[in-house]
């Protein structure tokens, strides 16, 4: 709460407004003043923790050490003046309680709870103190790892002496402070040694995995150097909703809201010593140690899990994908397949090519993307994300990455995800083995080779036959199918009978596919979206350079020359062999108007950059493809002026302002 204490008078002033949260609460008056009285006082008066004195004289660190046990008269009043505050929250899971009340003790403990607000921790404590008994003597054991920031505000000191705490000191912390570096680390040491004895005394240490706070309200990758604090132990997993709306970080005043505190079922992860397993108790689920892999990686996911597991699907944040997509299924868990439907070869690692192989893998099917290096594929299964396109987010069970061409032989299903400039990349060994294999073959990239269409170029060079030939395309980024974001695609297959299977594979609670509008149309499926990526470009230099000229929002002009470009980039695209018809669907007209205005457009976006004279050094698929376009038509500045202007600004590097006063010219006589 650092950040609003801007001024006393301020901080005051606004502080008592909260009089009326607490009048509703059953307060006079008079009750509700006194205690936001004796809350500021005990702010002001709540002293630092001896512990903090350790950063200016560090020799004091034997001496002083790291924990700061409880308060009672803080706990008593905290937990008056929360009482209120909290009245609208819910406990669940409480039953689990008693399952981890036998093993405070005897095992150690620990208590692991996404992050969301300053209050979490007294949260914590407040909602299990009043949960039950059980709850009560869970809380009342409680010492949670804190950072030293957590200390400095004065409404988060007053809060943490409702328990003990242990002083841990942040990798950030550290690089901020280089100069106390050596006394960080001692600290940190110390502190998990303090923790050890403290849980064989019949304390639970508690933890906030993802090390800081969550501004959106989604799970964030949890933290590696939580490892010690969790391995071997039993842990209470604790899920959070709604605490980062008791008090905002824009106000000073707190909010009754609605949320809720889920207790999971204890489970112990890792290993105890075999003395101590004899005695265990089988009732309690046991997550041990995988045979191969990044051990300690495999421990912090599946912590994420427990936590992820009683949150709102929509809380998921990175780990979203390791959930069913099914609506049916809220938080049930991707599994590998014991007899797999199918199996899907994804081939190339794009985005969109990513993206598509986390929407199957929500089938009881396996996934695998294949890419000629052994090194990415390697290590992409090993940490369980793909660490070019999406290193953020972890990727179902089922899905996997491979860099041996043999697996192409049994796959049931080909999904083309390469760029069409790193074709070259990819294919050469491939040829064998789908010639050989005759599974369908189907396109999700947009866009242009040096030769013509995907699909086309690779059929020619690769032999495949028509009947195996399909597109899947449609108004969609990427990132946003990533972030299951509702997004729909439309189907094109020559054998018109291959396409409810492929519906039935990519249907899910957020995709919504569909045939084609004439379903056999493959060549306008494609040319619709590859030749959207080109138009979007010029929209985005034509939106840069109407930005420059006019200032603004100049979204009049844009949305005015949009019908102007769309009916071109259709007279173009049925010249090139589409039907007219297909050009109004998902991959058409959507798609043109998803890419030439919305925000996170890429070819939008480079067109934009280059009317502003900071062209991107990455390729995208717009660029590659008005670069080939004169291999594959005529761009006279007659027929196809918008084409033809955009070629003499991106490709023969012309000045935007005298092609764009030439365009305007032609177009005010078209």
């Amino acid at each position: 709460m650092a950040e609003k204490e801007q001024s006393v008078g301020r901080w005051q002033k606004e502080f008592f407004e909260n009089i009326h949260l607490f009048k509703r609460s059953g307060m006079s008056e008079e009750e509700a003043k006194k205690i936001l009285q004796k809350f500021l006082y005990l702010c002001s008066v709540t002293p630092m923790p001896p512990v903090m004195d350790v950063f200016k004289d560090p020799s004091s660190l034997e001496k002083i050490g790291v924990y700061t046990p409880p308060e009672k008269k803080a706990r008593e009043f905290m937990i008056e003046f929360l009482s209120p505050i909290m009245k609208f929250f819910t406990v669940e899971g409480i039953e689990n309680l008693s399952a981890v009340k036998p093993l405070i003790g005897k095992y150690p403990v620990t208590l692991i709870s996404n992050h969301l607000s300053h209050l979490d921790a007294p949260a914590i404590f407040q909602l299990l103190y009043h949960a039950s008994p059980e709850g009560r003597e869970v809380a009342e054991q409680l010492v949670f790892i804190a950072g030293r920031l957590a200390y400095e505000p004065d409404f988060t000191r007053l809060g943490l002496y409702m328990f003990g705490t242990l002083l841990v000191c942040s990798k950030r912390d550290m690089a901020d402070n280089p100069s106390l570096s050596d006394v960080m680390t001692k600290i940190n040491m110390r502190a998990f040694r303090h923790s050890q004895k403290l849980q064989q005394e019949g304390k639970i240490a508690a933890i906030f995995p993802e090390g800081t706070r969550s501004r959106d309200g989604r799970l964030m990758p949890f933290v590696d150097t939580v490892y010690h604090y969790v391995a071997n132990k039993v842990i209470l997993p604790i899920s959070l909703e709604k605490t980062d709306k008791i008090l905002p970080t824009t106000s000073l005043l707190f909010n009754q809201v609605a949320g809720k505190l889920t207790i999971g079922k204890p489970v112990l992860v890792g290993e105890l010593s075999k003395k101590e397993m004899a005695h265990f108790p089988k009732d309690i689920e046991h997550l041990p140690f995988p045979e191969h892999g990044d051990k300690k990686q495999f421990l912090i996911d599946n912590l994420a899990l427990l936590v992820g597991q009683n949150l709102n699907k929509h809380q998921h944040g990175i780990y979203r994908n390791l959930y069913s997509a099914d609506a049916r299924d809220q938080n049930k868990l991707i599994k590998v397949p014991k007899e797999p439907k199918e199996k899907v070869v994804v081939i190339g690692n794009s985005s969109m090519g990513i993206a598509i192989a986390t929407v199957l893998a929500n089938k009881d099917i396996n996934v695998l993307v294949y890419h000629p290096d052994s090194e990415y594929t390697s290590q992409s299964n090993a940490e369980r994300r793909d660490l070019r396109t999406y290193s953020l987010y972890k990727l179902p069970p089922n899905l996997t990455f491979t860099s041996d061409p043999e697996e192409l032989k049994t796959a049931t299903l080909f999904i083309q995800g390469t760029n069409p400039w790193e074709l070259h990349t990819i294919y050469p060994d491939l040829q064998p083995h789908l010639s050989k294999n005759k599974a369908p073959f189907f396109n999700i990239i947009k866009g242009f080779t040096s030769a013509g269409l995907i699909l086309d170029d690779l059929q020619h060079g690769l032999g495949l036959e028509d009947d195996r030939i399909g597109v899947i395309s449609g108004a969609s980024y990427p990132d946003q199918i990533m972030e299951r974001k509702i997004s729909g695609f439309e189907i094109a297959a020559v054998n018109e009978s291959l396409i409810p299977r492929i519906q039935k594979l990519l249907t899910t609670g957020y995709i919504f596919p569909r045939p084609a509008i004439i379903p056999t149309d493959v060549k306008g499926v494609q040319l619709g979206g590859a030749l959207k990526t080109i138009y979007a470009l010029v929209m985005g230099i034509v939106e840069g350079y109407f930005q420059q000229t006019l200032g603004g929002n100049v979204d009049n002009s844009l949305f005015h020359l949009s019908n102007r470009f769309f009916n071109e980039m259709v007279k173009v695209g049925v010249s090139m062999g589409g039907k007219p018809e297909t050009f109004q669907g998902l991959s058409g007209l959507t798609d043109f108007m998803l890419s030439c205005f919305g925000t996170d457009a890429k070819d939008r976006k480079t067109g934009y950059d280059i009317a502003n004279g900071h062209p991107s050094e990455k390729m995208s698929n717009g660029f590659y493809g008005l670069k080939v376009m004169p291999n594959l038509m005529k761009i006279d500045p007659n027929e196809v002026p918008i084409m033809y202007a955009a070629y003499e600004v991106v490709i023969n590097k012309k000045d935007v302002r005298k092609v764009a006063e030439g365009m305007e010219e032609r177009l005010s006589r078209v």
